[in-house]
């Protein structure tokens, strides 16, 4: 999706909704695929999902082509799988509670 997602969430989330170097600008590999010699199909509605796979396994089986199919995701950002990840751990045992 054309960031490192995971990072930026952490960042706007414990910054103040600050955030650097989170937003990548990365090449077309659909692009990349077909400078390459293979098929490349870029998809940017989900209603294109199936048939741009169902050409991809056509061009395969049928053809003996590689296709890359690149999928354009949106950038929101998504809850974390673990909202204490950046939390100070909770030390439960006595002979932990020096670990900081």
């Amino acid at each position: 999706n054309r960031q490192w997602g995971a990072e930026k969430k952490n960042q706007v989330d414990f910054y103040n909704r600050r955030f650097v170097a989170g937003e990548l600008d990365n090449p077309s590999f659909a692009g990349i695929a077909k400078a390459m010699g293979a098929e490349g199909i870029v998809v940017d509605r989900l209603e294109d999902v199936g048939p741009a796979l169902k050409k991809a396994i056509d061009l395969q089986m049928n053809h003996g082509k590689t296709t890359i199919v690149e999928i354009m995701c949106t950038r929101e950002l998504g809850d974390p799988f673990r909202r204490d990840a950046l939390s100070k751990p909770v030390r439960l045992l006595d002979k932990y509670k020096d670990y900081v």
